[in-house]
């Protein structure tokens, strides 16, 4: 595994009450200590990768990505570079992307780790998020001036409804920006207006329900290529409701991007990094996109990928890519539901073909009651239990059907199979998902 280096102000799963004690008595030594301790991981950093570059080779399909570098479209062929070259570009940059697979731990380390480069370099950062939504913004205010733990964060943030990916995949960028006193800007809409466009078009939903989002810049036809291969792979009525999932998707990407520019616009001197799935910057497409329409030129698009990529596949996909290592994804239980909340309690509103769920006799319709013996209140509830099964494990579950009460044994296959059906979805999760 490549070295890589991070700041981590706590380790992961640790509650802030003491960090938060000592921020808060951090004079303007101790604030230029932190940086210095930035500084010094970059130094390391660029170090590390510039000295493990090895002398130029003939390049093939299976050598031209070595994990813990960084490559660059040179011409026609890929280029390995020093970090001190991705660096140096930073530097005049408005706007760096960075993009990542959401459940991949090496991504998010990477992501900490560019972040430390970039502080080396730029006085003042803003970090923008796709994980929250522009509503929850004065939680994150309140994370970064140090006046709340890490569970206050999470809850108050809702992170288990809207997000739901592992909270330790992201709280070590989230403790970054606390300790150097970083903005953290909420780039996301509601879900379910970005299921309601896709759904029903951009039309049919009224200005001052898009919160503030104006209209999308068109997509070209590459990016339209790309949509329409992501929904045939989801959808079973050939292409009817295509330009609504193009719709949705452009809407999704202005809205990062406004939300980008606005922040920029608040912290001029700033350089703005953006977190963001890979599926909306690949290409220059989606975000990138979306910021060019509005004359914002000077953007840099970092990438991680597995360093088994085919390089056929990485001609102009970004400005700079990382290697990271490809290892096998850790199986975890996947019921396979849809749910949906309502006055009545947690409703299944779609059982995935082929899962669990459907192997237990869940069917669509069903009220889920219990699960282990634990009573269900909300969706958060069941998810939560399900994330703790291990593979190979059965989980007693009641249902209500027609009035009546059902017992049922949801069983968890071990190993890989366990990663042939998908995860408990909340209903208004992504329709329209290119996201990584």
């Amino acid at each position: 595994m490549a070295t890589r280096m991070s700041i981590l102000p706590a380790p992961s799963g640790q509650t802030l009450n003491n960090s938060v004690f000592i921020f808060s008595e951090l004079d303007g030594q101790a604030c230029t200590l932190a940086r210095l301790a930035a500084l010094m991981v970059v130094s390391a950093a660029v170090l590390v990768c510039s000295s493990a570059l090895v002398a130029a080779q003939p390049e093939t399909d299976e050598s031209c990505l070595v994990p813990g570098q960084w490559s660059t479209q040179d011409v026609a062929a890929l280029r390995r570079v020093a970090a001190a070259e991705v660096l140096a570009q930073a530097r005049d940059a408005q706007f760096v992307l960075l993009g990542e697979a959401h459940d991949n731990a090496d991504h998010h380390i990477w992501q900490l780790q560019a972040l430390g480069m970039l502080l080396g370099v730029r006085d003042e950062l803003v970090i923008g998020m796709e994980m929250f939504p522009r509503r929850v913004q004065p939680v994150l205010d309140r994370w970064i001036a140090g006046e709340l733990t890490e569970s206050a964060l999470l809850q108050q943030s809702e992170w288990a409804r809207i997000w739901r990916f592992e909270p330790d995949l992201y709280l070590p960028i989230l403790r970054f920006a606390r300790l150097n006193r970083i903005p953290v800007v909420a780039l996301n809409v509601e879900r379910s207006l970005i299921s309601e466009i896709g759904e029903h078009g951009l039309d049919a939903v009224s200005p001052e329900r898009r919160e503030g989002v104006t209209n999308p810049a068109p997509a070209s036809t590459d990016y339209r290529d790309v949509l329409r291969s992501s929904f045939r792979q989801h959808s079973k009525v050939g292409d009817s409701g295509f330009e609504y999932f193009v719709q949705a998707q452009l809407f999704w990407d202005k809205a990062f991007a406004q939300a980008l520019a606005d922040a920029a616009a608040a912290h001029p001197a700033a350089l703005v990094v953006g977190i963001i799935g890979s599926g909306h910057l690949r290409h220059g497409h989606g975000v990138p996109h979306q910021l060019w329409s509005m004359g914002k030129r000077h953007t840099k698009v970092w990438l991680p990928v597995e360093d088994s990529t085919s390089c056929d596949h990485l001609a102009n996909i970004a400005d700079f890519v990382f290697a990271v290592r490809s290892s096998p994804i850790a199986a975890r239980p996947r019921l396979g539901v849809y749910l949906g909340d309502d006055a009545g309690g947690t409703g299944v509103r779609k059982v995935v073909p082929g899962s669990v769920a459907e192997g237990a006799g869940v069917i669509s319709g069903d009220r889920v009651l219990a699960a282990a013996g634990v009573n269900i209140q909300s969706s958060n509830d069941l998810i939560a239990i399900v994330r703790r099964q291990s593979p190979g494990t059965w989980l007693p579950l009641t249902v209500e059907r027609n009035g009546q009460r059902i017992e049922l044994v949801a069983k968890f296959p071990s190993g890989d199979a366990a990663l042939n059906a998908d995860d408990v979805r909340h209903d208004s999760n992504r329709d329209a998902d290119t996201d990584d």
